[in-house]
C-alpha cells in the first residue's frame, strides 16, 4: 500500500490534513473546467453540478478508497460537449488549476511555519504533502490515458471504447500511476516543477 491510508494508525491529523488538502484542489479543477465551458457556452458540466465544490458530485467512495491505497486522485471527468480549441483549452485549465492550488497550499504552510506555534506542524506537513502530491497529479493528467486530461484532450479513449468504462477510465490509470510512482518515474518528473514552487515561495517576504 503506497497511500496515505498507512498514516491512520500512526498520524491521523496528518492523514485528515493531507487528504482534505488534496483532494480540495481535485475538486477545484473540476469546477474550474465546468464554469470555463460554461463560460463559453457549454452548460453541461455546470448542470451536472461540477459548476460547484461538492464532494459527492466529483468523487465516490471507490475513488477516494483508491486514493487512499495507492495514492492517486481519480475524480470523475467534468462533461464536456465543447470541441476544437476551446475544449482543449478547458481541459488544460485542469493541470494549471493544480498547480495554482499546490501554490496556495505551500504558501498557506509558510504562513503556519511563521505564525503558529510548533504544535501545529503537522498541519504543515500534511499542506505540503498536499502541494506536492497536487504536482505529482499536473503531471500524472498530462498523459495521453483514458480519464485524463490530456487522454480526453486527444480522444485517445476512442481507441479503447470497448472496455468496460471502469477499466479504461478509473483501473489503466489507476495502473499506471503506481507503475510511475513505484519507479520513481513520476516523482523524477515532477522535480522541476518543485523546485520552481518552491523557490517562487522563498521570494515571499
Amino acid at each position: 500500500m503506497i497511500g496515505p491510508l498507512t498514516l491512520l494508525t500512526t498520524e491521523p491529523l496528518l492523514l485528515l490534513v493531507q487528504v482534505a488538502a488534496l483532494l480540495a484542489g481535485m475538486i477545484l479543477k473540476g469546477v474550474a473546467q465546468a464554469r470555463l465551458a460554461a463560460h463559453w457556452g457549454d452548460s453541461s458540466g455546470v448542470q451536472a453540478g461540477f459548476g460547484w465544490p461538492e464532494p459527492a458530485v466529483h468523487l465516490d467512495l471507490w475513488r477516494l478508497a483508491l486514493h487512499l491505497l495507492i495514492g492517486v486522485a481519480l475524480p470523475r471527468p467534468t462533461p464536456l460537449a465543447l470541441r476544437g480549441p476551446n475544449a482543449a483549452a478547458v481541459l488544460l485549465i485542469g493541470p494549471l488549476t493544480l498547480i495554482a492550488c499546490a501554490l496556495l497550499l505551500l504558501t498557506l504552510q509558510r504562513a503556519q511555519q511563521q505564525l503558529l506555534p510548533a504544535t501545529a506542524d503537522l498541519i504543515g506537513t500534511g499542506l505540503g504533502r498536499a502541494a506536492y502530491s497536487l504536482c505529482l497529479h499536473t503531471l500524472f493528467n498530462l498523459l495521453p490515458l483514458p480519464g485524463l486530461d490530456m487522454g480526453r484532450m486527444l480522444a485517445h479513449t476512442a481507441r479503447l471504447s470497448k472496455l468496460p468504462r471502469l477499466v479504461r477510465g478509473t483501473l489503466l490509470p489507476a495502473l499506471a500511476w503506481t507503475a510511475l510512482f513505484l519507479t520513481g518515474t513520476l516523482q523524477w518528473a515532477t522535480s522541476p516543477l518543485w523546485a520552481g514552487l518552491q523557490s517562487t515561495i522563498t521570494l515571499l517576504p
